[in-house]
């Protein structure tokens, strides 16, 4: 598919004064982020709706490393649990063997 741009004014005088810049392909990479936040916000609406999520769609969470969870807030109880465990008594682990001393 082609997509054909019109650009006036300060724009257009940007672009001009710089044709060291690949306009078409800071063009494409933003519409490509654009599609890629698209596609987060539909997938997320499916998990939040609990409606089924196809195997194209976990191929593309694999493909780009994200799944809905990822865009939640971690629960409060969960955070204090965290905070507490890091505040407790730890040894040193120079290897394996120290873990079966």
């Amino acid at each position: 598919m082609n997509i054909t741009l019109s650009v006036s004014g300060e724009l257009e005088k940007l672009v001009k004064e710089h044709p060291e810049i690949k306009w078409t392909e800071l063009a494409r990479k933003g519409m490509l982020s654009e599609a890629k936040n698209l596609k987060k916000l539909s997938l997320l609406r499916k998990f939040v709706d609990k409606e089924p999520i196809s195997e194209d769609d976990f191929k593309w969470m694999d493909e780009h490393d994200w799944h809905p969870v990822d865009e939640m807030k971690l629960k409060p109880e969960f955070v204090k649990d965290v905070q507490k465990r890091s505040k407790g008594k730890f040894r040193r682990i120079g290897g394996i063997k120290d873990l079966f001393e």
